[in-house]
């Protein structure tokens, strides 16, 4: 059983950055929601130090925090 997902900035893997942001979040013993809840807020924590710099940050953001969101429930998925 997968007790920790790790979830990485889609938009920085995408750019083969180097320096991609990454967040644990422990899984165990938690309900869905608060899994969804946990996974939203590791995503937009990641996402905002990862455009930090960017021109258009909330464009930016916006797509790294939906990206972000759909690579780690489709990892999830396959577990």
């Amino acid at each position: 059983m997968i007790r920790i997902a790790v979830i990485a900035a889609a938009a920085a893997l995408i750019a083969s950055s180097a320096s991609a942001t990454e967040v644990r979040v422990s899984l165990t013993g938690k309900s869905a929601d608060q899994i969804n809840a946990d996974i939203r807020d590791a995503a937009r924590t990641v996402c905002l130090k990862d455009t930090a710099g960017d021109t258009m940050i909330l464009g930016a953001y916006s797509r790294c925090v939906r990206d972000t969101l759909k690579v780690t429930r489709e990892k999830l998925a396959a577990l």
